[in-house]
């Protein structure tokens, strides 16, 4: 016999060998029938006497389950052993019994069994003699019990169909179509930016010098103004936004989705003249010799070589930080074409001239108009 059958019928003995204290052990009263209802849950273990016991669907016994001379019927969970002394087991679809199942004159009945669960016959205990050896009684040997052959069980639960796994498209390397991609687009990213540059120059030169000159004297300032400018523009475009459309149900008009729609086109014209005012400040100061003579010259080749090395900078896998230098370079430019109003205002603003007072003016006219009121006509100046 198993060892983990022998624990349960030693267990089993005992109990019968001490009725009384195991009684008061378990949570449960003896000479009654005990049910544990649905969703229950029992935190010991449970003893039935002369009784029998119930475990309902869904209810759950941690501690093990012992019944003395009643049936047990099981649709619930156990989470220990199961010992029956003169008792049936009935068991239902949702029955489970984590531990050990052992039935001393009883049987197992039920459309699911019950994995470890083993069955002995009606026991047939000898008179107890008690043989003396020098006049001392000693206690007989307990015989062996035949325990009957045990049918293979059927799992509780039935096994699950394996998944089948997605299959994964083989990894390929790299063959270059994508650097040799990514080259062609910043080759042309270049061509594109420099005849930009090459059109900003041609048609508004003198306000692309005013822009490269206030970049180039106070960077700092500018790229602060171009950071704000990029920030509070999106953000006053999304809050124009539920505001026109309540003046649109309201029937007042749609003057804000054109605000919108221009504060968007400013920010976009903006920026890509920023990046070709820090263009031609590069063409000035690698083909132009520090002077803006030649502007257009500067703006064409400039812009198309700032554009030429972000480019180059996107092909190292390696490099990190080109897309947060280009945002540093076009606010340096976004923010001078705030600071000059597209270049159509000087930076810092220039004080008004004052203007030279007429002889009229001042605070004795007056005074003198008087007297010289109080004069004859042919001595009055004329």
């Amino acid at each position: 016999m198993k060892r983990s059958v022998l624990i349960p019928l030693a267990l089993a003995l005992l109990l019968i060998v001490a009725l009384t204290p195991v009684a008061f052990a378990g949570p449960l009263g003896p000479y009654d029938d005990t049910i544990i209802e649905a969703n229950e849950t029992v935190n010991n273990d449970v003893i039935v006497l002369d009784g029998d016991l119930t475990i309902r669907e869904g209810a759950v016994v941690n501690g093990d389950v012992v019944v003395f001379n009643g049936d047990a019927n099981v649709f619930g969970r156990v989470n220990g052993s199961v010992t029956l002394f003169n008792g049936d087991l009935e068991t239902g679809e949702t029955a489970l019994v984590d531990g050990e199942c052992v039935l001393l004159n009883g049987e197992v009945r039920g459309p699911v069994s019950l994995r470890n669960c083993t069955a002995v016959g009606e026991l047939e205990l000898p008179p107890l003699v008690m043989p003396e050896i020098q006049g001392i009684p000693v206690m007989p040997t307990m015989p062996a019990f035949e325990v009957e052959p045990v049918m293979p069980v059927d799992p509780v639960d039935p096994v699950r169909p394996v998944e089948p796994v997605m299959p994964v498209a083989p990894y390929r390397a790299n063959d270059g179509i994508g650097f040799f991609g990514r080259l062609a687009s910043a080759i042309a990213s270049t061509v594109l930016f420099t005849l930009l540059g090459l059109f900003v120059g041609a048609v508004m030169p003198n306000q692309l010098r005013q822009i490269v000159g206030v970049a180039r004297a106070k960077p700092v300032v500018s790229g602060l103004a171009g950071v704000l400018t990029a920030v509070a523009v999106p953000s006053l475009i999304v809050l124009l936004i539920p505001l026109s459309v309540i003046l649109t149900i309201v029937c007042i008009g749609l003057l804000g989705f054109p605000i919108m729609l221009l504060l968007a086109l400013g920010l976009v014209l903006g920026s890509l003249l920023g990046w070709v005012v820090v263009g031609t400040w590069l063409g000035v100061r690698l083909f132009g010799h520090g002077k803006d003579d030649h502007i257009v010259r500067a703006a064409a080749l400039g812009t198309g070589a700032l554009t030429l090395i972000f480019g180059v900078l996107g092909l190292i896998p390696f490099v990190f930080g080109e897309s947060l230098l280009a945002f540093v370079v076009v606010s340096i430019g976004l923010g001078a074409v705030a600071l000059t109003q597209f270049g159509l205002k000087p930076y810092p603003r220039l004080p008004r001239a004052a203007q030279p007072p007429t002889p009229n003016d001042g605070p004795d006219a007056g005074k003198v108009d008087i007297v010289l009121g109080t004069l004859p006509p042919e001595e009055r100046p004329a």
